[in-house]
């Protein structure tokens, strides 16, 4: 039995605790001073020695060194055993596994024994040397690039919802579980390599070989869940990017319609004039000049609703104005439709401009936009249909949130508005591609009366504002 003199046992053991300490914390996003570290050293050292006079045995030694360290970082940093359990137990493991890789390859190529290196004062005292080295070599990793696997100080536990507390206990647990893994294989890999070594000297070599293939097989079931957690938290990373992408895009929206409202008012301030005053060749001309062209048409659709007859009468000129074959069939009046006008003119106004926007690069041939209204005798319906097609992946997608088939920076906002807005008075909007036309429609229920609707409204405001 060998024996290593008090002066190694307290350097060797200064040294661990202060690169153990340093790493660890340093893995949990903590930046120690070195007079903390120096302190743990010394009472890590001091410990260990008075541990080694034991005589007891090197796994419950290991053990308690950990405890120790566990203790000491506790005490000298002032942090909750769970962090000083993560940041001891990574920091032993990282300088255990060193040791267990780069004893064998010294003893290969020096040719000596562990009784040897043991009684060999000089290889002794250099024998941490490799995994000292190694681990600076982390440290100093962690320090040039603020590597970290934990980040305690960015958020406390009592911030946490109750998912996100299961999901980050569930990971420490499996982390923890991964780590007696390790700790066992390093064990067992002590018992092969020291001679001395006699804790599993009893037990058959097969059966070690057993437990060490059980320990590897839980250590696979665990990283594989350890994998699994980290692509759960993945996802819900790129969903946290869309919705702030989403975010962004309405913030710009409502900077840009508060940078517009101004000159808004300004024009209807002019156009009220105008119609008080009763100029009303003034008012037309305005308006020609504001949106761009001759926006009246010489035809006027009737449709029972005064401000749906003059959408379609506007929404003529425009198509005029812009070479495209504009036709409105209306079967029945929709004066029933409880919605109000400015509503119904938002859900088709939008769905005529999207048409226009599709077609307005096409052949003249093909600057085809239809639109119809009435019922099929239980649904008032409205029809906008223009040539063009549509492929399968956009039509699942084409009511989502900021989706949109345009390229020129759209927000992809204008249809989801608009399926909200159908929504919420208990209508639903579908989409067909046949014959080289896209055709959107609209059904609302005719059996619903004026009251049930506003209660149905209200209802499902809600979901629409918010």
């Amino acid at each position: 039995m060998y024996t290593v003199p008090y002066g190694i046992i307290l350097l060797h053991s200064f040294i661990a605790g202060f690169v153990m300490s340093w790493l660890g914390l340093l893995l949990i996003n903590i930046r120690p001073k070195m007079s903390k570290l120096t302190l743990a050293a010394i009472c890590y050292a001091v410990y260990v020695l008075l541990i080694r006079n034991l005589h007891i045995s090197l796994p419950m030694t290991f053990a308690i060194q950990i405890i120790l360290l566990i203790m000491i970082i506790m005490f000298v940093w002032n942090l909750s055993p769970l962090k000083s359990l993560i940041a001891a137990i990574f920091g032993t493991l990282v300088l255990a596994s060193g040791e267990a890789v780069s004893l064998p390859v010294i003893m290969q190529i020096t040719g000596f024994t562990i009784e040897e290196i043991m009684n060999n004062r000089i290889v002794m005292l250099l024998i941490p040397l490799p995994q000292v080295t190694g681990t600076l070599t982390l440290i100093f990793l962690c320090l040039k690039f603020n590597m970290h696997l934990f980040d305690f100080q960015e958020v406390e536990k009592e911030h946490f919802e109750t998912v996100k507390i299961r999901r980050i206990q569930t990971i420490i647990g499996v982390i923890l579980t991964l780590l007696c893994v390790i700790t066992i294989q390093l064990i067992f890999n002590m018992s092969v390599i020291d001679q001395n070594f006699t804790m599993f000297k009893s037990i058959p070599l097969t059966t070690l070989g057993i437990i060490s293939s059980s320990m590897l097989f839980v250590g696979l079931i665990t990283m594989a869940f350890l994998i699994k957690q980290l692509i759960d938290l993945t996802k819900k990373e790129n969903q946290y990017h869309k919705q702030s992408e989403y975010m962004e895009t309405v913030d710009e929206l409502y900077t840009a319609i508060r940078s517009e409202r101004h000159d808004i008012i300004n024009h209807l301030q002019t156009i009220y004039g105008f119609s008080q005053l009763g100029y009303l060749h003034e008012v037309r001309n305005y308006l020609s000049e504001l949106l761009g062209g001759d926006v009246l048409s010489s035809e006027l659709i009737i449709t029972g609703t005064p401000g749906l007859t003059a959408l379609f009468y506007i929404k003529s000129g425009m198509a005029r104005t812009n070479g495209i074959r504009f036709t409105v069939k209306v079967d029945e009046d929709i004066k029933g439709l409880r919605i109000t006008p400015y509503e119904l003119n938002t859900i088709l106004g939008n769905l005529i401009n999207n048409a226009f926007d599709a077609v307005m690069q096409l052949d003249s041939s093909q600057k085809v936009v239809n639109v119809y209204v009435g019922n099929d005798g239980s649904n008032y319906v409205l029809k906008v249909a223009n040539y063009g097609s549509i492929n399968e992946s956009a039509k699942k997608k084409i009511f989502e949130k900021g989706y949109s088939t345009k390229k020129d920076g759209h927000s992809g906002l204008g249809l989801y508005i608009i399926n909200s807005l159908i929504k919420k008075y208990g209508g639903r909007m579908e989409l067909e591609n046949e014959d080289y036309m896209v055709e959107f429609s609209v059904f609302f229920p005719i059996n619903i009366a004026k009251g049930e609707l506003h209660e149905f409204a209200g209802q499902k405001a809600s979901s629409f504002t918010g």
